[in-house]
């Protein structure tokens, strides 16, 4: 303390509570935005309750309404243990990313498309010389069919591997 400062006892500031609690000014700005932490002015806090508060933070036992640092981390490593799961099962093939499925189904929707609109070309020279409805009739049901049992056999990752 420099000569003629009048400190007052008990309070100190941002870099000083860092230093007694081991962290980072940046780390007690985050708590003290997170309401772990009060200042009581300014980068001012007082020593002896922001320690305290600091203890509870990090044992777990926060207060009432407020997140405890072992809660968060808790959180934090289901979180991390979510993602690696989903990521594994990508890997497997046992999911797919939305991309991958809306590439699919765009891909089946214009090949059915295709399938379809080549019937009335492929058709015409068939159905031009007969007469009988019924026979016409099962031809197209027929050719239908045939495009349906197509779109049930597709496999969108079979053609791109």
């Amino acid at each position: 303390m420099r000569k003629g400062e009048n400190k007052t006892e008990g309070i100190v500031g941002t870099s000083e509570l860092a230093a007694v609690v081991g962290k980072t000014k940046q780390w007690i700005g985050q708590l003290t935005r997170d309401g772990v932490l009060a200042q009581v002015a300014r980068g001012k806090y007082n020593l002896a309750e922001s320690v305290q508060a600091y203890i509870r933070h990090v044992t777990g036992t926060a207060e009432v309404g407020k997140i405890s640092y072992n809660d968060e981390k808790a959180q934090h490593e289901q979180i991390k243990k979510e993602i690696a799961i989903l990521e594994l099962e990508e890997k497997r093939n046992n999911l797919h990313t939305t991309g991958d499925v809306l590439d699919a189904w765009g891909e089946l929707v214009v090949n059915f498309r295709e399938r379809l609109q080549g019937l009335p070309p492929r058709m015409a020279t068939e159905l031009s010389h007969m007469t009988d409805e019924k026979e016409i009739r099962l031809l197209m049901e027929s050719k239908i069919n045939d495009a349906l049992t197509e779109l049930a056999k597709y496999d969108p990752f079979a053609e791109r591997e």
